[in-house]
């Protein structure tokens, strides 16, 4: 890195660590028990737990920002090592009293905003939140802000002594599955002073930040774990007290009294139950439709089954394109079982190629595997001609186009299979408890949640 990069990292990085008693607040306990989202998504996933979210374009910049501060530190300890060996090759200047010394430490002190401060701050918040009160003092004295900056101005710091000791103090505490990755990482450090190497010194302290993350989340999950059967008997009551809460500080409900009194007042109809059911069923087949904020901690959750019955209607159009380029070729009768699922599954992967930019459209690759398909059933040799393909292509079009008859058709009998099965399950389930609702969609597989402080997406994530 040149001079005038160093310059602009040092003062462009950041000037707080990326992992920080802040930034893990989440996972305290007290935050867990009261994350209304959590709460709810324990209802519908076995094995929630938390893990670090280094996804998708948050999690890029994630990493860049990380990579930035680390580089700064780097060039930060690399002024101090210097500053050692300035001091070291000059016996006047090991006397603190004498001028020589002093005028050492005046013209080698940093002209930038220093992180080491913070970071010690850091690591020693966040160590107290793992270990027991009883060591929080030792834990002060080792991390003590003022003298160490002061034995790194006087190139005195016993680093690789510091990381011994924290080494000794989180194999006392962590999972000893973690036992391997902390030793590794004091070998590290020892490697790293020995050699005088501030990146690699700056590498041992990124694996510290990794590891205190790391016993975090261990505890986190573990606490999880523990309240589950607990948070989840009290999930019903404890989201009705959080709007009612909520309500009581001046939370509109307007919009939502507005809905359930369009949808629901109906003298004539005494099933409300029923009635709402249908409510959603409407929203859910309708891929432009929105949900009320009531259901706010499951929009994700419906918005994906306005997919899914989106998938579902394309197939139906598909299959039913599929039938018509039969007939129109002589074909008699419905199409084998056979013919018609490897038609499906090729369709299937057209989709999953194209992946979630897939429009749900009259796809040309869509509309050549369904001729191709049905050209093979009925032993046409022959290419696909253009007026096969135009015709094919227009009926496929007409099922896919909500304004026409043919597409409400296929929704209304979509729409009439998914009220079946609605009904059925919300039968089965209505005297259940919410553990016996939970073990009967999601058998124990891990599930996925993401979390950062108020901010979905962030530095953690739920799985």
């Amino acid at each position: 890195m040149t001079g005038r990069g160093e310059e602009d990292c040092l003062k462009t990085a950041s000037q707080d660590p990326p992992i920080n008693k802040e930034s893990l607040s989440e996972l305290d306990l007290n935050r867990i028990v009261n994350d209304t989202r959590l709460r709810h998504d324990l209802n519908f996933e076995h094995e929630i737990m938390f893990r670090p979210n280094t996804y998708g374009r948050r999690g890029t910049h994630k990493k860049r920002e990380d990579n930035a501060y680390f580089e700064a530190l780097a060039l930060e300890f690399d002024h101090y090592i210097r500053r050692q060996r300035k001091l070291a090759s000059s016996p006047s200047r090991r006397d603190s009293s004498s001028p020589a010394r002093r005028r050492c430490s005046e013209s080698s002190s940093p002209k930038f905003p220093q992180r080491l401060p913070s970071m010690i701050i850091a690591i020693r918040e966040v160590i107290k939140t793992l270990v027991p009160t009883a060591k929080w003092p030792t834990v002060d004295d080792q991390f003590d802000v003022d003298l160490r900056m002061q034995e790194l101005e006087h190139g005195i710091c016993d680093i690789a002594g510091l990381f011994e000791w924290i080494g000794k103090l989180l194999l006392g505490s962590c999972s000893p599955m973690r036992d391997p990755v902390v030793t590794a990482m004091v070998a590290k450090s020892e490697q790293a002073v020995s050699a005088q190497d501030a990146h690699q010194l700056v590498g041992s302290i990124r694996d510290l930040f990794g590891v205190l993350e790391t016993m975090k989340l261990d505890v986190a999950n573990h606490q999880i774990r523990h309240l589950r059967l607990y948070l989840l008997d009290e999930s019903i009551q404890f989201e009705q007290n959080q709007i009612l809460d909520r309500i009581a500080t001046g939370w509109s409900i307007s919009h939502e009294r507005r809905w359930f009194e369009t949808n629901y007042a109906h003298p004539e109809r005494e099933d409300r139950f029923l009635m709402f059911k249908e409510r959603v069923i409407d929203r859910i087949v309708t891929p432009t439709a929105t949900f009320p904020l009531a259901l706010a901690s499951d929009h994700e959750r419906l918005k994906q089954l306005q997919q899914d019955f989106r998938l579902c209607h394309y197939h139906a159009a598909c299959g039913y394109t599929f039938t018509n380029t039969l007939q129109r070729l002589g074909w008699q009768g419905s199409p084998p079982p056979a013919s018609y699922t490897e038609c499906m599954k090729r369709i299937g992967a057209i989709i999953g190629a194209e992946g979630l930019g897939f429009d749900f459209g009259a796809h040309p690759d869509v509309v050549l595997e369904i001729v191709r398909e049905a050209f093979k059933l009925c032993n046409i040799a022959a290419l696909p001609d253009h007026r096969t393909l135009g015709l094919t292509e227009r009926y496929f079009q007409e099922a896919l186009d909500h304004r026409t008859a043919f597409y409400s058709e296929i929704e209304g009998t979509l729409w009439d299979e998914l009220a079946t099965l609605v009904h059925l399950e919300a039968d089965a389930i209505f005297d259940m408890t919410p553990l016996e609702i939970l073990n009967r969609y999601d058998p124990g597989g891990p599930g996925s949640y993401v979390t950062n402080n108020s901010n979905r997406g962030g530095d953690l994530s739920l799985e």
